[in-house]
């Protein structure tokens, strides 16, 4: 009995998990012990002089500790199959996000044509061919920043790339499936991809179906602690806040902010980062070939036209404020500053700059989030009207981008009910040569419902009301969208 009591760790856990099993085992000696004697037992062999004599191993057919040694070696068995389960160097994500939305007016488009240059005549006294107003961005329907319909504004070209072009229709969209997939290389270094597959209609027999490589890069991990790391390949930006949610699972509510397409776009290049003095300082900065702005935009492009590079910065104090107030455990403000620097992505020389500057805040806590986020920029544009009548695709466009940026609070009021509420304003203007010339005063509000039914379900509403103000006339711009993301 007393061996049977002192097996060791391993087989005290199986007896905690498996009472039925552990009972029978305990009660075997005890049994065997409390029968009748019919027979005389044989005498103990004497002890021999000079100490105690080691009892001899059981007979390899006594029943009790042939179970014993069967139910050791199953438990480890189990223990070592659980820690090669524990951890995996593969991991495999994603999530597929479906929705609806409904346009309100203008068949879906954030913009309209200063017809006549008759609301700013100044851009016809400069010699800017048409004008364009509102925002061209505005009637997002998805975290993709997709709009209802882009529309084919006049003096285009060629058309563009207007991925779900719904002409102002209601309709249910595939907005994507994301797989993400890791891979640790080694104990430092962990590969990290996103692919978005897309479904849209296509045209002409050809299919409008598309892939989008999102990120594909090496993390690696350089201090023990885990607290600096370098990455390379294509990378996620360090450019304010907004980059770090621009996923469906990962927003709580659904449409990006006005200022998104700056500063959300993966970029090319190699980037460090690192969290100091306990982690209340966070540094980060880049390399790259590209700005932070969206692929759907016009300042970005993967591949440098010219051999500058764009350098990128984030400085942010991180405040644990859970420690100075226990009320507030685990509550924490977050203070950051961004900039940006480099030659003009599609411009073939590095003759002009492009550069924007941010300031952002962020409280988190477990059921509420204040973010906002402030930004600045400017981009020359080519120097002359030339290349952009020669090519206008390979032309650099010019951009102003005055103060412009949003605050959003999120909160959930139960386990399973969310609500988010947006207040943005983009104030800018884009040029392309003497082409067109697209000025931008919009104000927005968001309100968005969230809905968990568990970790991987999650049901979301929002109502995006555009407004034009500094001297637009309004025009009905509106969107109604939802999503289910079914993540896992």
């Amino acid at each position: 009995m007393g061996k049977i009591l002192t097996q060791g760790p391993k087989l005290q856990q199986f007896f905690l998990f498996h009472p039925l099993s552990a009972a029978l085992a305990l009660a075997a000696p005890l049994c065997l012990s409390a029968a009748p004697a019919s027979a005389e037992q044989s005498p103990e062999p004497p002890s021999l002089p000079g100490g105690d004599v080691e009892e001899p191993p059981p007979p390899p057919d006594d029943p009790v500790q042939a179970q014993m040694q069967e139910l050791t070696d199953r438990l480890r068995e189990m223990q070592e199959l659980q820690a090669k389960k524990a951890w995996s160097a593969l991991t495999i994500n994603g999530y597929v996000d479906f929705g609806g939305f409904i346009p309100f007016g203008n068949n879906g488009r954030g913009y309209v044509e200063d017809l006549g240059q008759r609301q700013f005549p100044q851009f016809h006294d400069q010699g800017y061919g048409w004008t364009f107003l509102g925002d061209i961005l505005s009637t997002a329907v998805n975290s993709r920043g997709e709009v209802a319909d882009l529309g084919q504004a006049a003096g285009l070209i060629r058309p563009r790339f207007d991925s779900i072009h719904s002409n102002g229709a209601a309709g249910f969209i595939l907005n994507e499936f994301n797989l993400r997939v890791g891979y640790a290389l080694t104990d430092r270094a962990i590969l990290r991809t996103s692919v978005n597959f897309v479904p849209r209609s296509g045209t002409d027999f050809a299919m409008g179906d598309f892939i989008d490589m999102d990120i594909a890069e090496m993390e690696y991990v350089v201090t023990d602690d885990g607290n600096t790391s370098v990455w390379a390949g294509k990378i996620l930006p360090v450019f304010g806040i907004e980059y770090k949610d621009r996923k469906s699972d990962q927003r709580f509510g659904i449409t990006p902010s006005l200022i998104q397409r700056y500063t959300s776009g993966p970029q090319l290049g190699v980037k460090v980062r690192s969290k100091l003095l306990q982690d209340w300082i966070i540094v980060a900065a880049s390399v790259t070939n590209n700005t932070s702005g969206t692929e759907q935009f016009h300042f970005q492009s993967e591949i440098d036209k010219n051999n500058g590079k764009t350098l990128n910065g984030r400085l942010a104090l991180n405040i644990p404020i859970g420690d100075f107030a226990g009320v507030l455990s685990g509550h924490h403000l977050e203070l950051g500053a961004s900039g940006e620097y480099g030659p003009q992505d599609w411009a073939s020389d590095t003759s002009g700059n492009t550069w924007f500057a941010g300031l952002d805040l962020q409280y988190l806590s477990a059921n509420l989030m204040i973010k906002a986020q402030a930004i600045r920029g400017h981009a020359p544009g080519d120097a002359t009207d030339a290349p952009c009548r020669a090519d206008p695709t390979s032309c650099a466009w010019h951009l102003d981008l005055h103060t412009s940026g949003y605050v959003e609070i999120d909160a959930m009021v139960t386990g399973w009910l969310g609500f988010m509420l947006r207040g943005e304003r983009r104030d800018a203007l884009v040029a392309l040569g003497l082409n067109r010339v697209y000025l931008t005063k919009e104000e927005r509000v968001t309100g968005a419902v969230r809905v968990v039914f568990s970790p991987h379900i999650v049901l979301k509403a929002e109502y995006l009301w555009n407004h034009e103000y500094g001297g637009i006339a309004q025009f009905e711009n509106n969107i109604f969208t939802s999503a289910l993301v079914l993540a896992f």
